[in-house]
């Protein structure tokens, strides 16, 4: 594969922290009401014959920290699991996906537990950190995936900044505010990458896959679109940290099942569909017992 030539790297990598200091901008000019710093630890809904929501999300992020787990530390386990067929990209796909849902359940624990969004998250965002530090000193993308050189520095460079902004460590930037930018910014490449993936791919150097390793990638891009759902129900709409979890389950089982009935990603996938619904059920009853 043929590598990007230095100019274009520039303008790749500039284009990606563009896109960071934009979600900035429209972060600090949309109007939102005015929350609390600290959002109670649980609002109990009472739902579904008074099933005790709170309850319910505990052992939900139990069960996913564990599937994302496997993911992370084993993608090649996760994939025969699934019967999906394993190639490089497929690997690349579960892992990222699982990086991002285990950092959406340590935000979701830690917010739950009475912290704040901005540190949350920023705990939340530390495994991607490693991740695509240790991506780039390996030169994974580019000597292993063969993707452009943007791909190398980009990774590394957004996840630290987003974490580091998070933690109030960047100098004039407000956590709130590195957390709004965080929800723009996965919700533009998570969009993208959900309803146009084979140019979102294309754009990383992602050519000629196979429908299974897209589907992968269309996974990845949905795992972004959940993060910026948690964020955005808080950050934007301050909404307690169970309205956000519940929020985040409804968006992924509306995911779960357009990839069933919808797109039919999940049949181009080869994976069976109880596996698919299986997760579809946890997800809508999550977010029934949240919000009903």
């Amino acid at each position: 594969v043929a590598r990007t030539q230095p100019s274009a790297l520039n303008r790749n990598i500039m284009h990606a922290l563009s896109l960071v200091a934009a979600s900035l901008s429209l972060a600090s000019a949309l109007q939102i009401e005015p929350t609390p710093a600290v959002k109670p630890l649980l609002k109990l809904r009472g739902g579904l014959g008074g099933i005790d929501a709170g309850q319910v999300a505990t052992i939900v992020q139990g069960i996913s920290a564990a599937n994302a787990g496997v993911m992370s530390l084993a993608p090649k386990k996760a994939g025969e699991m699934y019967g999906v067929a394993l190639t490089k990209w497929t690997d690349f796909f579960a892992q990222w996906s699982g990086i991002i849902m285990f950092g959406q359940v340590l935000t979701a624990y830690l917010h739950a537990g009475g912290m704040a969004l901005p540190e949350a998250l920023a705990w939340g965002f530390l495994p991607s950190c490693v991740a695509s530090v240790q991506d780039f000193l390996n030169d994974r993308m580019v000597g292993e995936m063969g993707m452009g050189e943007a791909a190398k520095y980009a990774p590394p460079l957004v996840n630290l900044a987003l974490t580091l902004g998070a933690f109030g460590k960047v100098p004039n930037l407000a956590p709130e505010l590195a957390a709004k930018a965080a929800a723009v910014w996965m919700a533009a490449n998570g969009l993208f990458g959900y309803f146009s993936t084979a140019a979102w791919l294309e754009g990383w150097g992602g050519k000629g896959l196979s429908a299974v390793e897209s589907g992968m990638g269309k996974l990845m891009a949905s795992t972004m679109c959940g993060g910026a759902v948690y964020i955005a129900a808080s950050a934007f709409r301050g909404k307690t940290a169970l309205e956000c979890f519940g929020a985040m389950m409804g968006m992924y089982a509306l995911t779960s099942l357009d990839g069933l009935y919808l797109s039919k990603t999940t049949e181009a996938m080869g994976v069976e569909p109880p596996k698919v619904l299986f997760w579809a059920a946890i997800q809508a009853f999550t977010a029934a017992a949240v919000f009903l």
